[in-house]
């Protein structure tokens, strides 16, 4: 079985002369940045909860009540 380079592929002549490593620094890359920003949005998110937790249980209680109708009409057409 042949494999094809990336250089050979249509549209994808970009990738000509881009290593395998090059590749994997720039997931390691990508996977590091994407947890830094889940756990920022998760910091933010769990101090304002505890900063306003009266305004998190109606969000809670809207968002269960909105999914609930979603749901219950799920069935009927």
């Amino acid at each position: 079985m042949k494999v094809a380079t990336l250089h050979k592929v249509p549209g994808m002549s970009w990738a000509k002369g881009v290593s395998w490593e090059d590749g994997q620094e720039s997931a390691a890359r990508l996977v590091k940045q994407a947890r830094e920003t889940g756990e920022d949005i998760f910091y933010r998110l769990n101090r304002h909860v505890r900063r306003h937790p009266w305004k998190a249980v109606g969000v809670a209680l809207a968002a269960g009540a909105l999914l609930g109708l979603v749901v219950s009409r799920n069935g009927r057409a």
